[in-house]
């Protein structure tokens, strides 16, 4: 990986370091293929390995990615990248706070999951033709997406906070506390078969409350790439991805962000 834009990019540019890519999930002792969600890890200085765990194509077929997939490795780049910008060792790096980890690929997987960024990588698998504007748009996240996120992490810090008593709580006292913490932020009522382990908001709760770094993420990427809204809301896809790639753009993120020294947390808290 090496700094700069790619166009520029050449043997006399800096090294960042390497980054050590695995795109199909790999095989355990007994031979099967390895469950766990695409992670990435920092190795040493210099070094982050990235493993997607994607499932390989069928015999004689290609890999097609889907949008899942797309946003899964610009999220886990945006580690390895942020992992090789930081000056300090991998106990360093995972002694930063969970909003401060989670901002740099959040901020990649925002970016390649724009319109205007997906017209310069996406195609049709035999034409190579841009994909439709109402695929690309199927594709975002809108409100609703927000929406379910804020409901899911609100159910999540209500059950971990001091207003809910695990050790007495009933099945029942867990669903119906659940459901008033979802409702509050639902403009209609609760199914009656909602359970607070279901979907998004049981990956939430037994992930613990810290979660909710994540949403402050998404609302931090969008004061990063929208922060003066009065220009850029009226800007075309395309015209607002220019400004995103460009070196100075580029400059900002790496100056305020991969290469800030953020004080850390674990140890400091032992």
């Amino acid at each position: 990986v090496r700094d700069g834009p790619a166009s520029l990019a050449s043997a006399s540019s800096q090294k960042l370091g390497y980054v050590y890519l695995d795109v199909y999930a790999r095989q355990d002792i007994f031979g099967r293929a390895n469950s766990m969600p695409p992670n990435t890890l920092y190795l040493c200085r210099g070094h982050a390995y990235v493993s997607l765990n994607f499932a390989e194509p069928g015999y004689g077929q290609n890999k097609l990615f889907n949008p899942e997939e797309v946003e899964a490795t610009a999220h886990e780049l945006g580690h390895a990248v942020h992992m090789l910008c930081h000056k300090g060792g991998p106990q360093d790096f995972h002694d930063l706070p969970l909003d401060v980890l989670e901002l740099p690929s959040t901020l990649a997987e925002t970016i390649a999951m724009s319109p205007g960024a997906m017209a310069q990588y996406a195609g049709h698998w035999s034409s190579g033709a841009l994909p439709p504007d109402g695929l690309v748009h199927s594709c975002q996240r809108d409100l609703s997406f927000y929406l379910r996120y804020l409901q899911s992490a609100h159910v999540s810090l209500g059950l971990h906070s001091e207003a809910f008593d695990p050790h007495s709580a009933t099945a029942e006292d867990l669903r119906r506390a659940s459901v008033a913490l979802w409702q509050r932020y639902s403009p209609i009522t609760a199914h009656p078969a909602f359970t607070p382990l279901g979907e998004d908001a049981g990956v939430y709760i037994g992930q613990g409350s810290t979660h909710i770094a994540y949403l402050l993420c998404y609302v931090r990427v969008d004061s990063i790439l929208h922060g003066k809204s009065s220009a850029s809301a009226s800007a075309r896809p395309t015209e607002t991805v220019k400004k995103w790639l460009n070196p100075q753009f580029a400059g900002q993120v790496r100056s305020q962000l991969l290469d800030r020294d953020f004080p850390g947390e674990r140890l400091a808290s032992l």
